[in-house]
């Protein structure tokens, strides 16, 4: 079952989320199919000092850092394993269904 976001309850742990998420970016570890989806993490400055411009953050953008922060967990990464291959025969559909000649 499916458990409600945790978000951060420190500036830190606010911050570590967009570093990580500056980072599994930069690696290519997370990807978008919308360019439109990044726009809000463009915008986000980073102070001299590397803490993160809080009024720079929008929305979408920290929406993004709290859901990489959730696939990150242990607990995430538990749940989806058990459920890779659960599907039931019945539902799958063949990949080649059989041709019916009317010979």
């Amino acid at each position: 079952m499916m458990e409600s976001m945790q978000q951060p309850m420190t500036r830190a742990e606010f911050e570590r989320r967009f570093h990580l998420l500056k980072e599994r970016l930069k690696e290519g570890k997370m990807l978008f199919a919308d360019r439109k989806m990044t726009l809000g993490i463009q915008k986000v400055r980073f102070l001299p000092n590397g803490r993160i411009d809080f009024l720079s953050v929008d929305e979408s953008a920290r929406l993004n850092a709290n859901m990489m922060a959730q696939y990150d967990r242990e607990d995430f990464k538990k749940m989806v394993d058990g459920h890779v291959g659960q599907s039931s025969p019945e539902d799958s559909v063949p990949e080649h269904p059989e041709e019916t000649s009317t010979d």
